[in-house]
This record gives C-alpha cells, sequence and structure tokens, in this order.
C-alpha cells in the first residue's frame, strides 16, 4: 500500500466534508444550548397563557356575580333593614323572651316557666349561631295554634325546635294543653 500523503488529506473533497461534519456538530450544539431553551420556554408559556385565560374566565365570572349582587341589593336597599331585624348581630335574648310574652300574652298562652339554653357569646365565630329558649306553658289547641302563626310571622328568625303537646293535668277544662317548646332565634 501506498502511504498516504498529507496533501492527499486535505484535498477539496476531504475539506468540504470536514467543513460540512464541524458546521452540522457546531449547529447541533447550537439547537441544543440556544434553541431548544427558547422553544421550551415558548411552550410553557403557551402553556401558562392558557392557564391565565382559565382564571381569567372564572374571575370575569366572580365580578359578574358580584356585580349582580351589587345590583340586587341597590334595589332593595330600603328593604335591607328587615336582614337586621331577622337576624340580630348579638343574641338579645332579652328581646327574643319579650317577643315571646307579648304573644303568649296575646293568644291565651300561660307561660309558667321559661329558660334560656345554648348562648355562645366566643367573637372568633364565622357563621350564625342560635339562642334556644324554651317555654312551658298552658293553653287551647286554637290559641296554640294562633301562637304558633303569630311567632312565625315576626320579624326576628325564629325556628321551632321542638315541641311536646301533653293533657293538662292540674286543668278541670277539657281544652287546656300542656305545652313545651324550644324556640332557637338566630344572630351573628
Amino acid at each position: 500500500m501506498e502511504k498516504l500523503k498529507l496533501k492527499d488529506i486535505f484535498t477539496k473533497k476531504t475539506r468540504d466534508y470536514t467543513f460540512a461534519i464541524l458546521f452540522l456538530l457546531i449547529f447541533s450544539g447550537f439547537i441544543v444550548f440556544a434553541i431548544r431553551p427558547s422553544i421550551t420556554t415558548a411552550f410553557s408559556l403557551k402553556k401558562e397563557e392558557a392557564d391565565l385565560d382559565k382564571i381569567d374566565k372564572t374571575y370575569e365570572s366572580k365580578i359578574m356575580d358580584i356585580a349582580s349582587i351589587q345590583s340586587q341589593i341597590e334595589d332593595h336597599r330600603e328593604e335591607l333593614h328587615l336582614l337586621d331585624d331577622a337576624v340580630s348581630q348579638y343574641p338579645e335574648v332579652n328581646k327574643m323572651v319579650e317577643d315571646v310574652k307579648t304573644i303568649a300574652d296575646r293568644n291565651n298562652f300561660l307561660i309558667k316557666k321559661a329558660n334560656i339554653a345554648d348562648v355562645d357569646l366566643s367573637v372568633s365565630k364565622k357563621s350564625m349561631d342560635k339562642v334556644s329558649l324554651i317555654v312551658e306553658g298552658k293553653t287551647s289547641f286554637e290559641d296554640f295554634m294562633i301562637f304558633m302563626n303569630d311567632l312565625h310571622s315576626q320579624r326576628r328568625l325564629k325556628t321551632i325546635d321542638k315541641v311536646i303537646i301533653g293533657r293538662d293535668l292540674e286543668s278541670t277544662g277539657s281544652g287546656s294543653l300542656r305545652v313545651v317548646i324550644t324556640i332557637d332565634g338566630y344572630y351573628l
């Protein structure tokens, strides 16, 4: 075999192939280290844009809901005091007892005993709480039904938790009932 000469190695064809190979290697390195991070960033930004569009639509929906609520509040501004009447800021037990006593007197409901239960005065609450009034008395069935209707027609929100109706053993009349009723009043 003939010895390779240095000038045979550096022919035009060899230099062209060497230049092409070096160009491809450098270009590959450039793609990996310069273009790939840009493409990755572009795709992550596209995903982030889609996420932000979704969040934007959610926020827009919430803003529209708030605007609708504000509109309703403006429409009913004169009636907002009714909410304060229905659910007070404090337990106002004396007001609740007075309301129940007033309608009891008006409807021939003779109150024998009244107890207050379940009052929580802690400050760190975020929800509505209740105060329970347990009333024991005697009345007729008709008067009791009128009492219940009057109780439900009052402005302060009250619910009946429990009603126990029995025959009054001390009464000589046949129409007298012994009633134990638990009334819950709500406050913030």
